[in-house]
């Protein structure tokens, strides 16, 4: 993995830069060890180095917006940036990330920071990211479905919990009913989609939105990817 350069007067840019350079010290350090017990840090030394290469991603991103004007300056200093920041340092540092998690995280962190789809007053963003870090990746497939279909305004023939979990399989990278199943109750729990309400739990009395509840859908929305301006930066007016 090569070295990093900062964007130019991006202090948030910079410090990713030097995560990135932290994380390969870190690395290697542990491969010169002479400890007997190296072999115990194989996985450690692997995460770190994938963790390496989402802070590579997320700084050339981040960089890409700053430099087409998406980002205002001003931004970097507001409470929800630093906020939001740490969550996603936390989440490459703590939890073992995968893609399908990072790419979500990362999408709600650069929609709050282009102030598109919210303000930097806004709480909203902050508790997004918060959210994110508790799904699992099947949970992300399975809402990331739900919003598809939603968006599409396709409807299951009936209210039944296999046409419903059906059509999740279909339009997403999940290949078993019951890995949807499983999963269900939690994104339930934290309120994203609708609770079946019958006795056996075979038929659903919401269906609308395809089950997403109201967070259920905007967590969505700021999960999918930006699509920043195809314009020159200079016609940005509203930047």
């Amino acid at each position: 993995m090569n070295e990093l350069t900062p964007r130019d007067n991006d202090k948030t840019s910079g410090f990713l830069a030097e995560t990135f350079h932290n994380l390969i010290e870190g690395i290697t350090g542990v491969a010169s060890s002479e400890k007997k017990e190296l072999y115990l840090s194989v996985g450690y030394i692997l995460q770190r180095m994938r963790n390496g290469n989402f802070v590579r991603t997320f700084k050339g991103e981040w960089d890409k917006y700053r430099d087409k004007g998406k980002i205002k300056d001003d931004y970097l200093d507001s409470d929800q940036h630093q906020e939001c920041l740490q969550e996603m340092l936390d989440f490459l540092d703590n939890d073992s990330p995968d893609n399908v998690r990072f790419s979500v995280l990362k999408n709600v962190f650069l929609n709050a920071a282009t102030e598109d789809k919210s303000s930097r007053d806004d709480l909203l963003p902050q508790q997004l990211m918060r959210i994110c870090r508790s799904l699992n990746s099947t949970e992300v497939l399975i809402l990331q479905a739900c919003y598809k279909l939603n968006k599409k305004n396709m409807a299951p023939a009936s209210h039944s919990a296999k046409n419903w979990r059906s059509a999740i399989v279909q339009n997403s990278d999940l290949r078993f009913r019951e890995l949807v199943e499983s999963h269900e109750t939690s994104l339930e729990d934290k309120g994203l989609i609708h609770r079946r309400s019958d006795p056996d739990k075979s038929h659903f009395s919401q269906l609308g939105h395809f089950r997403l509840t109201g967070l259920g859908i905007r967590l969505c929305e700021f999960m999918t990817e930006h699509e920043p301006d195809t314009t020159d930066s200079g016609n940005n007016s509203n930047d």
